[in-house]
C-alpha cells in the first residue's frame, strides 16, 4: 500500500489572477432541479444536484481510488417539514492521468447526484428554500486546487393537498434513476475490478493470496481435518466420484461464502480506517498487533477456540446441507492458525474500503483453501498419500510468523527513514529465510520436506536481496534538507541574508510526488538547495485556522507550487503547474538567480 505524503500548493499573486494553470480557475458550476413543479404535503419527491466541470478539470468521485484523496460529498441543510433520504452518487469514471501510476476514480464533464425528500403532512403552503453544499477537490492533469465548497439552493413551491402536480426533469432523473445507490455500487465495483484486472500487479497479488490459501491448509489447525472432511464426502457419495466432487464443491462454496462476506463487510464498515491510517498511533497499534500474531506463530502462546464452537463447526448433518454447513463454519476451527493471515488481509481491505476488492481477495483466498478438498474429494484414493500430521506443521506456522513481522514493518514504513525501512524489511526476509529454511530443526516423515524447507528459505532470502538492491539506491538518494515551515525560520533567514525555498504541500496531492521524485531528488537541485533555507508548509488540514491564515498570507490557491524568497524576504519567483514539466537544470538556473551576490 503506497503512502503518498508530499504535496505542493499553487501560490497566486494578486496581480496574476488569470490563468495560473494555463486556464481560468473557474472549475465548476452547480445546477439544481426537482422532480415536480410543486410539492403537496405528504408527497415524496427528488432533489437533483448537477456538477458541471469546466475546461479540463476533474474532481474526485465520492469513492476515491486512494484513501488520502478528498471525496466529493453533497450535504443538504436540515429543513423544517422535510425528511431527507440518503444521497445517491454517480459512479466515478476510472481515468489514467500523467501524474498517477494507476487509474483514478473521478468525475469529468457532468455528474448528477440526487436524493429523495418527503414532505410532512402539515407542511404549510408557500415557498420552501432548500440549501446545501458540494465539497470537492479539483485537479487537472498537472495541478490540484485546495479542497473547497460550492453552495447551492433550490426553491420548492408547496401547494395544497389535491392540487395538480407536473413531473419535471424526467430525463435528468431518468439518468439518475438508472444509477441508483445499489446499482452505482455495482458499477463502481465493476469499474474497479476491470481496472484492477488490467493491472499486472493485481494478478501477482491474487496469485500470492491463492498460494497463501493453499499454504494455510498446511497449518496444524487445518491439515488434520482434511482427511476427516474428505472421508465424510467419500462416505456420503457411496463410491460415486461425481457425487464426492459435488459435496466437496458445496463445501468449498460454503467456505467461499463465509470469507467473501468477511471481505465485503470489512470494506463496507472500514471506511474510517483509511483516514485513521494517517495517524501514527494507529499505524503503531496495527504493527503491534501483527507482532503479537507473529509471536503466536513462533510458539510464544497459543490461540484456542472454545470447544463448543469446534463441535458446532464439525457438524453432523448429512448430504449437501451438511457439506455446506461445514464449509460455512470451517473458519471457526481454523481460526487459531489462519486468523492472523485473514486479519491482515481484512485490515488491508478495510483500509481500501472497496467491497468488490474485498469480495475478490477473499474469494481467491477461499479458492486456495478449498482446492485440496476438490482434488482429494474427487480422487479420494489420493488421500492415502498425504503426509502424516507432525512437527513439520509447526514449521509452517513459523513461515507465517516471518510474514507477520514483515507486515508489521510495512505498516510503519511512513514513520521510518527510507534507509531504515529498507534495512528492516530486508533483514526480516533474509534472516527469516535463513531461520525457516536452514536453522530450524523441524523434521517430517516425507522426503520432500527438506527440499520444501530449503526452497522456502532460498525464496525469502532471494526476495530480501532483490528488494535491497532495487530499493537501496532510492532510499540513499540525496534529498533536500527540508525544515518544517515557521515564521521564525523565515525571519531568521532574512536576518541572515539567506534566500528561502518554500514548499507548500498536503497529503492528498498526487502530482507533487512526481515533482518530488523528478525535480527535488535530482542531485543538482539537492546540491544547490544547501544555499537556501528550505521549508515545507503542511496544508493538509485545509480548513484549520492556522492553514487558512497561512494560505491567505501567501495567497495559496492550489498545488503544486514552489515560492522563492530573496535574501530580503521578498518574493523572487513562484512556480505552479510548470513544475511538472520543468527539468532540474532549468530550476537550478532560477535558484542561482535568487542567491545574493555575496553567495550566502
Amino acid at each position: 500500500m503506497k503512502r503518498i505524503v508530499l504535496a505542493l500548493f499553487i501560490l497566486v499573486n494578486v496581480s496574476a489572477a488569470p490563468a495560473q494553470f494555463g486556464q481560468d480557475t473557474d472549475v465548476l458550476s452547480v445546477e439544481t432541479f426537482l422532480s415536480a413543479d410543486k410539492i403537496r404535503p405528504g408527497d415524496t419527491f427528488k432533489i437533483g444536484i448537477k456538477a458541471v466541470l469546466h475546461g479540463n478539470w476533474h474532481i474526485n468521485s465520492n469513492k476515491p481510488s486512494e484513501d488520502f484523496l478528498i471525496p466529493t460529498v453533497v450535504t443538504i441543510e436540515p429543513v423544517s417539514g422535510l425528511t431527507f433520504g440518503e444521497m445517491n452518487y454517480t459512479a466515478g469514471e476510472p481515468i489514467k492521468f500523467d501524474f498517477s501510476e494507476t487509474e483514478l476514480s473521478v468525475y469529468e464533464g457532468e455528474a448528477v447526484f440526487w436524493l429523495e425528500a418527503t414532505a410532512a403532512n402539515q407542511l404549510p403552503v408557500g415557498e420552501l428554500r432548500i440549501t446545501g453544499q458540494l465539497h470537492y477537490q479539483a485537479c487537472n492533469n498537472v495541478a490540484c486546487l485546495i479542497p473547497t465548497n460550492e453552495a447551492f439552493e433550490v426553491t420548492a413551491v408547496v401547494t395544497p393537498v389535491g392540487s395538480e402536480v407536473v413531473s419535471l426533469n424526467e430525463s435528468l432523473f431518468g439518468d439518475a434513476n438508472d444509477a441508483d445507490l445499489g446499482q452505482l455500487q455495482g458499477e463502481r465495483s465493476e469499474n474497479k475490478i476491470d481496472s484492477l484486472l488490467s493491472d499486472s500487479g493485481l494478478f501477482l497479488g491474487l496469485f500470492f493470496i491463492f498460494v497463501g490459501g493453499l499454504a494455510l491448509n498446511l497449518t496444524p489447525c487445518v491439515y488434520p481435518i482434511i482427511p476427516i472432511t474428505i472421508s465424510f464426502f467419500v462416505g456420503q457419495a457411496s463410491g460415486k466420484m461425481s457425487k464426492s466432487f459435488f459435496l466437496a464443491l458445496v463445501y468449498v462454496l460454503g467456505m467461499s461464502a463465509t470469507y467473501s462476506a468477511l471481505g465485503v463487510t470489512a470494506a463496507l464498515t472500514g471506511g474510517l480506517l483509511g483516514s485513521s491510517l494517517q495517524n501514527p498511533l494507529v499505524l503503531v497499534a496495527i504493527a503491534a498487533i501483527f507482532l503479537i500474531f507473529a509471536a503466536s506463530m513462533f510458539g510464544a502462546f497459543e490461540i484456542r477456540v472454545p470447544g463448543f464452537l469446534n463441535r458446532m463447526a464439525g457438524g453432523s448433518r448429512q448430504g449437501a446441507i451438511g457439506s455446506l454447513f461445514m464449509g460455512l463454519t470451517v473458519g471457526v476451527v481454523a481460526a487459531p492458525c489462519i486468523g492472523p493471515f485473514v486479519l491482515s488481509l481484512l485490515t488491508y481491505v478495510a483500509a481500501k474500503g472497496d467491497p468488490a476488492m474485498g469480495f475478490l481477495l477473499f474469494f481467491v483466498l477461499s479458492l486456495g483453501l478449498g482446492l485440496p478438498y476438490l482434488v482429494l474429494g474427487t480422487f479420494s484414493g489420493s488421500i492415502q498419500n498425504l503426509p502424516r500430521s507432525g512437527e513439520w506443521m509447526i514449521w509452517v506456522k513459523k513461515v507465517f510468523g516471518v510474514v507477520m513481522v514483515a507486515m508489521a514493518i510495512f505498516f510503519v514504513n511512513t514513520l521510518l527513514p527510507g534507509v531504515l525501512y529498507v534495512a528492516a524489511l530486508t533483514s526480516t526476509m533474509v534472516l527469516g529465510g535463513l531461520f525457516v529454511g536452514f536453522l530450524d530443526k523441524s523434521t517430517a516423515s516425507f522426503m520432500s520436506f527438506r527440499l520444501l524447507k530449503g526452497g522456502i528459505g532460498v525464496a525469502l532470502v532471494a526476495f530480501g536481496a532483490w528488494y535491497a538492491m532495487s530499493s537501496w539506491a532510492d532510499a540513499n538518494a540525496p534529498h533536500i534538507a527540508w525544515q518544517s515551515y515557521s515564521d521564525e525560520a523565515v525571519q531568521q533567514a532574512r536576518a541572515d541574508g539567506q534566500p528561502v525555498l518554500i514548499d507548500f504541500y498536503a497529503d492528498w496531492c498526487i502530482p507533487c510526488k512526481r515533482i518530488d521524485q523528478k525535480l527535488f531528488s535530482a542531485p543538482i537541485v539537492v546540491e544547490n538547495s544547501d544555499r537556501f533555507v528550505a521549508l515545507k508548509a503542511d496544508l493538509t488540514e485545509e480548513n484549520s485556522a492556522a492553514v487558512t491564515e497561512l494560505r491567505a498570507r501567501y495567497k495559496v490557491l492550489g498545488v503544486p507550487t514552489i515560492i522563492l524568497l530573496d535574501e530580503s524576504g521578498r518574493e523572487y519567483q513562484r512556480f505552479t503547474d510548470e513544475l511538472v514539466e520543468m527539468n532540474p537544470t532549468e530550476f537550478v538556473e532560477v535558484m542561482e538567480r535568487a542567491i545574493p551576490a555575496n553567495g550566502h
